[in-house]
């Protein structure tokens, strides 16, 4: 199974970025749509990247958590989330896989092993993360 989902996490942020890439935030509505970038577990999220602040601009499972600063978003471990993922957004390649963070699962109260796949994408000048990711268990 993880290399198949690995593979299918890939496929959808690379679509996804794409879209964000052509369409800016007219692409964003997809993503919170059931279907190909949003289904069981799985969803594209998008950060907004101005300067200094992270914005959390797509966030499928709980659109109350869209439009809100996570510049320092940690795990429960304390675990920087934000900065790991915005250093593999930043690096040489732009994309990558994030380490293991803890991250709960939609209607579950337990914290659980997640990883991401992450792309840096740039539209009309802004800068966006795009990303998916898989829960380990």
């Amino acid at each position: 199974m993880g290399d198949n989902i690995r593979r299918e996490i890939e496929d959808i942020v690379r679509e996804a970025a794409f879209l964000v890439e052509n369409q800016g935030e007219y692409a964003f509505q997809q993503f919170r749509t059931k279907g190909k970038f949003y289904h069981d577990d799985i969803y594209v999220f998008v950060w907004g990247v101005r300067n200094n602040k992270i914005t959390r601009l797509v966030f499928p499972p709980d659109n109350m958590g869209e439009d809100i600063e996570i510049t320092n978003m940690t795990d429960s471990e304390g675990r920087n989330i934000t900065e790991m993922i915005m250093n593999i957004a930043l690096s040489p390649k732009g994309e990558g896989w994030s380490d293991v963070y803890l991250w709960k699962k939609q209607y579950e109260m337990e914290d659980s092993e997640k990883i991401s796949f992450v792309k840096k994408v740039t539209h009309k000048g802004k800068m966006y993360v795009v990303g998916a990711g898989y829960h380990l268990n």
